[in-house]
């Protein structure tokens, strides 16, 4: 059972999509690239870069893990992606970036596309949201959807996003 995911962080400024390798741990990739979209991005060109993220998301071997773990790669790759956004948008410190942020990720698993929402539980941390059954908060889609209705889809789901610096 394979599966690739991406994780969508967004503020009023900007939409970020960075995808995993998926091994015993989901990792960030440290080489992709960092492309923050608008966030008045259309949907259609939303989906599409989603997908392409999807695309580039793949699984590794434990050696190819362990190469990325003792690299410290995660947390170079994030420090990166923080000064580009300060540099990018003025914010003078990290609770700058990740206060008003929402993250979901998308994934891929036995062709049905799984959007879960997130609840932030700290500056650059989250975890799941559930429902009164103790359920995650989660929608599923087939795999064949529009890039269109996809980035739709992905916004809407924003909707359930909840954060311990956001006032209800």
């Amino acid at each position: 059972m394979s599966e690739y995911s991406v994780l969508i962080k967004k503020t009023e400024k900007f939409i970020l999509v960075n995808y995993f390798l998926e091994s015993v741990l989901s990792v960030l990739d440290p080489k992709q690239d960092i492309n923050l979209l608008p966030p008045n991005t259309t949907y259609s060109a939303l989906g599409k870069h989603i997908r392409e993220n999807l695309s580039k998301s793949r699984e590794i071997d434990f050696d190819e893990l362990r190469a990325i773990m003792s690299l410290d790669s995660d947390d170079i790759f994030l420090k990166s992606l923080e000064q580009k956004i300060k540099e990018e948008f003025s914010y003078k410190n990290k609770k700058e970036i990740y206060k008003n942020m929402d993250f979901l990720s998308v994934s891929i698993m036995n062709n049905i596309i799984i959007i879960t929402p997130w609840h932030q539980d700290s500056l650059d941390g989250y975890t799941a949201i559930e429902d009164e059954n103790r359920k995650w908060v989660r929608f599923e889609y087939p795999i064949d959807i529009s890039d269109e209705e996809l980035g739709k889809v992905v916004m809407e789901g924003f909707k359930y996003c909840t954060s311990i610096y956001k006032k209800k």
